[in-house]
This record gives C-alpha cells, structure tokens and sequence, in this order.
C-alpha cells in the first residue's frame, strides 16, 4: 500500500510540475493584442505569436543592453536569461532562421534604433534591433535574419558579424527537463 500511494503521488508531484508550465500563459490575460489579433503581449515582458506558437521576448538584445552582440556572446545572453529565469521561463533559446523569418511581415511597420523602418508588428517596441542571430550555424558563420527592406538571411561571420542583434524566443508548449 504504501509503494501504491509514494507512487501516485510521484505522478501527481510530475502532473503538477508540467501543467504548471503548460497553462502559464493561458492562465494569464494579454496586457495588449495586435490588431490582426496575431500577437498577444504578456506584463512578464514577452509575445505569443498565436500562428506559430512561439513565445519571444517583448525587447530584444539592444533594448535591454544597448550594445551590439555577436554570436558566440549571443549564447553566453541565452544561458544568463535562463539563469535569471526570464518571464517565469528557463528555456530560452536563439530562433532558427526560419522561426525568426515569420517574424518579418511586409505589411507591419515598426522602427529600429536608428528610426529606420522595419517589418515587425509594432506589438513589439520601437527602437529594436533591424534583425537577430539564429542557431543556424557552418563552420565560423551563423545566418543572421533581417527585418529591414526585403528582408532575408545572410550567413554572417559569428565574431564580426556587422550590427548583429539578437531576439530570443522558446516553444509556448513547455519544454520537459
């Protein structure tokens, strides 16, 4: 009897780890909605974007340090936000280039931190970075997706990679560690 009952309880202890994390987001009201209703923006500083259930980061890498970055400091970023538990999660992460390509929209209007124009839902903040790094990786060069102009991605050296940037995003599902 007692083996029965340490065991369910070990199945309720793992049931309640996991939909904790499964109804976070849905347990809480958007603070603000994009206007096709695409993107919901959360008071713990991220946006779902409800198409490909994807959750990014409300800011990106500049907005919040004001510097540039390049790769190899962008995963250095990663696993600090992850340390500090940013928005309540631990499984931050670089996008791949084609997760970060959904983001561009040439039908949005927004502007980056030099007042140019780009092509993101103006859900998230003006004065953004026009782009962001990507997991996708060869040799000593990582694609680095743009919001500017036509958009694209272009492999970018990971050390000198000019104006490189970088918005992170997890899974809205959760991620079993």
């Amino acid at each position: 009897m007692f083996r029965k009952s340490k065991w369910i309880a070990g199945i309720i202890m793992l049931a309640l780890c996991f939909s904790s994390n499964v109804f976070a987001l849905q347990d809480k009201k958007p603070v603000a909605e994009s206007v096709d209703k695409r993107f919901a923006k959360f008071a713990n500083g991220t946006i779902l974007d409800r198409k490909t259930d994807l959750l990014w980061m409300e800011k990106d890498h500049w907005q919040m340090e004001a510097k540039w970055v390049n790769w190899y400091t962008a995963r250095e970023y990663v696993q600090r936000l992850n340390h500090r538990h940013y928005g309540g999660f631990q499984d931050w992460r670089m996008p791949t280039a084609k997760e970060a390509a959904t983001l561009y929209d040439r039908r949005k209007r927004n502007t980056d931190k030099d007042g140019d124009k780009i092509f993101i839902d103006s859900i998230f903040p003006k004065g953004a970075g026009w782009g962001t790094w990507t997991s996708d990786e060869k040799s000593n060069k990582a694609i680095a997706v743009s919001y500017k102009d036509e958009g694209g991605q272009a492999y970018q050296d990971k050390i000198s990679g000019p104006d490189a940037f970088l918005r992170l995003v997890r899974s809205a599902a959760p991620s079993i560690e």
